[in-house]
């Protein structure tokens, strides 16, 4: 049974719900979400789309799926207390509870996920046994746990004995949101025709192109994932064509989609060889915004 629990209520031992399972497993990854976000409902959580809908959307709403981790460790400060001069102690706070974790991913994904630090999350937490957990302060929202800090830091060199690693360090806003509020979902288990594992959702995804039929008036390109998914929607502004040897970019006249993920793009170019693709976060006008997202340019002569 896939239990959405909260102190306030309905599936918690205090009312009753002796069922609810102890061993959530660890935390195998995290979901970064804007601040603010919330699920409206139950169903919602669990249905497989809500997560790749907000995967896929537009920088400022977009939900972003961070790699397995590799390593975990948590580090949590002592509550914190005052004691008068008479000897009298009192619990001034909660000690923040502060998790590093570490990933495997590549120098373009590492430096993608840098662009990260200094935004304001939230995050979900996807476990070992398939559980997503955030909190529930009315045991209808599906909330996720507010962060004082997100941070990716740098490399951790490769060595003799193992591979390169990048740590993330967060620390949790209120170290008492899931004592106080826990709450859980289980898509593995939810009794729904859908069935699905949230540790399959995918990592910060990469923008692919292909480009054919390139002259100096236009090209044909197609953009994709690393999944073969299409990537549907983009504008003319969305793809950047710069000159190899001097840098200048020149703006296309029209992109036109042909079939998902497949557009016909006009420009005008001198002879030459161009690297075309995906355009950079905070290109003017772009409305895919590729923030988060691993790109490559292609190389073409015409």
């Amino acid at each position: 049974m896939s239990l959405l629990v909260s102190s306030g209520g309905i599936a918690t031992g205090l009312t009753g719900k002796q069922n609810s399972p102890q061993n959530l497993g660890y935390d195998a990854k995290i979901i970064l979400v804007p601040a603010g976000t919330e699920i409206a409902t139950k169903t919602l959580a669990l249905t497989e789309s809500t997560w790749l809908d907000a995967i896929n959307s537009a920088v400022g709403s977009r939900f972003i799926s961070l790699p397995i981790f590799y390593e975990l460790e948590s580090s949590p400060e002592d509550d914190v207390y005052a004691t008068s001069s008479l000897g009298a102690v009192s619990f001034i706070r909660e000690g923040k509870d502060t998790v590093k974790y570490s990933v495997k991913v590549t120098p373009v994904v590492m430096s993608q996920l840098r662009t990260f630090n200094g935004v304001s999350w939230s995050a979900y937490i996807v476990t070992s046994e398939g559980f997503i957990k955030g909190t529930s302060p009315d045991d209808v929202r599906f909330l996720p746990f507010k962060l004082d800090n997100f941070r990716v830091e740098k490399e951790i060199k490769a060595t003799g004995a193992d591979t390169a690693t990048l740590p993330i360090s967060i620390t949790y806003a209120n170290p008492a949101e899931w004592a106080d509020f826990p709450a859980f979902v289980e898509p593995l288990r939810s009794g729904l025709p859908e069935v699905w594992n949230p540790r399959d959702l995918k990592d910060p995804k990469a923008i692919l192109s292909a480009v054919t039929s390139a002259t100096i008036s236009g090209f044909t390109i197609k953009l994709y994932g690393y999944d073969e998914v299409p990537f549907e929607g983009a504008v003319k502004e969305d793809v950047i064509v710069k000159d190899k040897t001097t840098g200048a970019v020149t703006a296309l006249t029209s992109l036109t989609e042909t079939v998902p993920g497949t557009y016909n793009a006009v420009v005008t170019l001198a002879a030459g060889t161009y690297l075309i693709g995906c355009a950079p976060v905070g290109t003017a006008g772009a409305t895919q915004g590729f923030a988060g997202l691993e790109r490559d340019l292609v190389e073409i002569t015409v």
